[in-house]
C-alpha cells in the first residue's frame, strides 16, 4: 500500500507543478486513504488548501494528524491555518510551542507577522529581526518587516527596508512593494524610473505591470500610459484583474482629456466584465455631470440606488450628487427667469416642458412652488424649499 500511496504523491506532485491544483488535491487525498498518517501528504494538503484559500479544510486535515503534534514542520502548517483563520492567539500558542524545538528562519517569520496582529510591535520586530539574521534570503520577512514600518507610517525607514532586501535578492515582488512606497510619498519621477527598470528585468511580472500603469498615469503621463496599454493589449496575456484595471486607467485618462464619449464606452466595457459594478453607474452619472447632462446623470444614479446591497459610501456619494446636481439647477433657473423673457409664460402654459427644455431638472413638488411664486413674487423663496430629491424626468 505504500507503494501504491507513492504513486498517486508523484502524480499530486506532477499535477502541482502544471497548477492543476484540484487534481493534484483529488490524487494526494487518494494517497492518504492509503497511507494517513503520512506526514508529507498531509502537509502537501494542508498547502494546497491554503492556498485555494480554503484554510478550514485545511484545519481538518491537520487535526487527525495526532502523531505530529511535536513535529516543528506540522507546527509551522498549523500556525499558517490559524493565522489563515484569524486566530492568532492560537496562532501564537503553536509557534511558542515549535520555537521550543527548534527556532528556524519561516517560524520566527510567522511569530512576526502574528505579533504584528496582535499589536505586540517590540515582540515583532525582534522576530522578524531574528528570522533575516537566520536567512537574509527570505522574502517573506523582508515583506513582513516593510509591512510594520508602513503600518506605523514610516516611510522612509519602509523604504529602507525594501532597500536593504533588494541588495540581498532582486526579486520583482520587492521591486513592485518599493515602487508602491515611493508612489505613496508621491515621489513619481523616483517611481516611473524604478518601475521602468523593473519592467525590463521582469516584463512578465503583473504586479509591476499594474504599477507601471498606474504610475504613469499619476504622473500625468498619459501618453506613454496608453501606448503600454496598447502593448499589452497586443499581447493578450494579461489575467482579468489586469484588463480591468487597463480599462479603469483609460476611462481615467479619456475623463482628463474631456474626451467624454471615449469615457462612456470605456465604462459600458467594464461594467461588462464586472457584471454591473454599481461602482462604474456612478462613475457614468459623474461623466453626463461633467457636461451637464443632468438628465442621464440623474438616471445613472437613480439605477445605482436601485442595486441591492449597495455599500453605504456609494449611496452617500450617490446621494450627494443628486443634492449637488439639484443645486446647481436651481442655479440654472435662476439665472433663467432673469436672462429669458419667455420662460415666465412658458412654464405657466407647460412647466415640464419649459424647463426640460431648457436642460433644468428639478423635484416634482418644486415645480408647484414656482408656478406659485411666479404668480405671486411676495410669496416665500422658493429657494428655502424641503427637497426630496424626486426629480422629473
Amino acid at each position: 500500500m505504500i507503494l501504491e500511496a507513492q504513486v498517486y504523491i508523484d502524480e499530486a506532485k506532477r499535477k502541482e507543478k502544471q497548477g492543476l491544483w484540484e487534481e493534484a488535491l483529488l490524487e494526494y487525498e487518494k494517497a492518504r486513504v492509503l497511507n494517513p498518517e503520512h506526514k508529507d501528504i498531509l502537509l502537501s494538503l494542508s498547502r494546497i488548501y491554503l492556498f485555494r484559500n480554503k484554510p478550514i479544510q485545511s484545519l481538518e486535515v491537520l487535526h487527525g494528524a495526532n502523531q505530529l503534534k511535536d513535529d516543528a514542520d506540522f507546527l509551522l502548517q498549523l500556525s499558517s491555518t490559524y493565522m489563515a483563520l484569524n486566530r492568532f492567539e492560537d496562532a501564537e500558542r503553536i509557534l511558542l510551542e515549535a520555537l521550543h524545538q527548534h527556532a528556524t528562519a519561516p517560524l520566527l517569520n510567522n511569530l512576526g507577522v502574528v505579533s504584528i496582529r496582535l499589536n505586540k510591535r517590540k515582540e515583532a520586530m525582534e522576530y522578524l529581526s531574528r528570522s533575516l539574521e537566520m536567512d537574509k534570503n527570505n522574502i517573506n520577512t523582508w515583506f513582513n518587516l516593510a509591512t510594520f514600518y508602513e503600518s506605523q507610517g514610516d516611510l522612509d525607514k519602509t523604504l529602507t527596508i525594501l532597500k536593504k532586501a533588494r541588495e540581498h535578492q532582486v526579486h520583482p515582488d520587492i521591486l513592485e512593494r518599493y515602487v508602491q512606497v515611493l508612489s505613496r510619498k508621491k515621489l513619481f519621477k523616483e517611481a516611473v524610473k524604478e518601475v521602468l527598470e523593473a519592467n525590463e528585468q521582469f516584463p512578465k511580472h503583473l504586479g509591476l505591470q499594474k504599477s507601471k500603469l498606474k504610475i504613469l498615469f499619476l504622473d500625468g503621463r498619459y501618453d506613454e500610459c496608453m501606448q503600454f496599454i496598447q502593448e499589452l493589449d497586443n499581447e493578450n496575456t494579461f489575467d482579468p484583474e489586469m484588463r480591468k484595471e487597463m480599462l479603469e486607467v483609460k476611462e481615467q485618462i479619456f475623463f482628463h482629456q474631456k474626451n467624454y464619449e471615449a469615457c462612456l464606452k470605456t465604462l459600458d466595457a467594464l461594467l461588462q466584465i464586472s457584471q454591473n459594478n454599481p461602482v462604474y453607474f456612478l462613475r457614468k452619472a459623474f461623466v453626463f455631470n461633467a457636461q451637464q447632462d443632468f438628465r442621464h446623470a440623474l438616471e445613472w444614479l437613480s439605477t445605482m440606488l436601485k442595486t441591492p446591497h449597495l455599500p453605504p459610501q456609494l449611496r452617500s456619494e450617490g446621494i450627494l450628487m443628486m443634492k449637488n446636481i439639484e443645486l446647481e439647477n436651481w442655479k440654472q433657473l435662476s439665472h433663467t427667469l432673469f436672462t429669458d423673457s419667455t420662460f415666465r409664460d412658458a412654464i405657466m402654459q407647460n412647466p415640464v416642458y419649459a424647463l426640460q427644455s431648457r436642460g433644468i431638472m428639478l423635484p416634482e413638488e418644486s415645480v408647484a412652488l414656482i408656478i406659485d411664486w411666479i404668480k405671486n413674487p411676495a410669496s416665500p423663496r422658493i429657494f428655502s424649499h424641503n427637497s426630496k430629491n424626486n426629480i422629473i424626468n
